[in-house]
Order: C-alpha cells, then structure tokens, then sequence
C-alpha cells in the first residue's frame, strides 16, 4: 500500500507540473498572437459601439488556464439578458469576419431567432444593420432566421430592414406548410 500511495503522489505531481507546462506555453503562445488578440478586441469594439456607443467598456478576453483557455467577450453596463445576447452577437459577427479574412472561414454568419430574443426592438434593428454593413464590406453574407412579427417591431426603428428580406419565406400559414417535411404546432 505504501509504494501505491508514493507512486500515486508521485503521478499526481507529475500530473501538476504537466498542467504548469502547458499553462506556460499556452502564455507564450498568447503573447506571440498578440497582434490577433489586438485585432479581435478592436472589432469587438468597433461592433458593440456601433449597438450601445462609445460609452461601454467592450473586450474579449483571453486567459490561459490550467490545461485551456478560456475566452471571455464582455460589453459593460448592467448584466441583461438582452445584453449578454448582444455580446453573442458580437463576438460571432467579429469570429465571423476575422475567420473569413484569413481564410479559414466560410463566407457567412447564420443566426436564429433566439439570439433575439429578450433583446429590446431597437437593439435588434441596430444589430441586423450592423450586420448586413459588416457582411457587404466583408464580402460575406449575414443570414438570420427571424419570425415575421420580431422583424416588423424592428422594423419600426429602421424601415429599410425589409429591403434585405429575401425568398423563400417560410410560413405555417398552410396544412402543408412546415419545414424539411415537419409541421410546427
């Protein structure tokens, strides 16, 4: 029992140090993509201004941990639902673009619905703008599915947004209405 007990102190400190190790490198690695972690937090910003203005403090930021690293993007203000929606938001939009100007993403950002959900109108209108300006300048494409009464509250606040509406709409308006040969109740 004895030589069971050292051998699993002494797995259990090698075990430690390993996580120690890869804590450092994950360090290093973070400070060599520091110009990245530059342009992510730029974009955030830029994006999280353009829906709440230039007062709120906006950054993602990057740790190393144990054996990880954990990514945490934060716009300031009061902890809504609403808000932390929106960090969703920009964070996926700013992933989105950064992915596709390098190369290694595809050429679109798709959203549903709930993403909008318990988001105030306005909010929702500033974000579907924000993002259909971001996808033309990107050469990239925003779709988002959005029920036809969300998308006319938001369109109180901008009435051009049903300009980028496009075919097919779906609807449960019919018996045989439904989507990929499922009807919703």
């Amino acid at each position: 029992r004895f030589e069971t007990a050292k051998q699993l102190e002494a797995t259990q400190a090698e075990i430690k140090f390993e996580r120690s190790r890869l804590q450092q490198e994950i360090n290093r690695d973070l400070v060599e993509r520091e110009h990245h972690i530059a342009d992510i937090n730029i974009l955030f910003q830029r994006f999280a201004t353009v829906l709440y203005g230039p007062g709120r403090d906006a950054y993602v930021d990057i740790a190393a941990l144990d054996a990880s690293m954990r990514i945490s993007p934060h716009i300031g203000g009061e902890n809504s639902q609403g808000i932390g929606k929106m960090v969703t938001f920009c964070f996926d939009l700013t992933c989105a673009v950064l992915a596709h100007r390098s190369g290694r993403g595809p050429d679109f950002l798709v959203h549903d619905s709930h993403l909008f959900d318990g988001v105030d109108e306005r909010q929702v209108a500033e974000a579907l703008k924000l993002a259909a300006r971001a996808a033309d300048e990107e050469g990239m494409q925003y779709i988002v599915t959005m029920n036809s009464d969300d998308l006319s509250k938001a369109q109180q606040y901008d009435a051009t947004l049903i300009g980028d509406v496009i075919e097919p709409r779906l609807t449960d308006a019919y018996d045989d209405g439904g989507l990929f040969g499922f009807h919703f109740e």
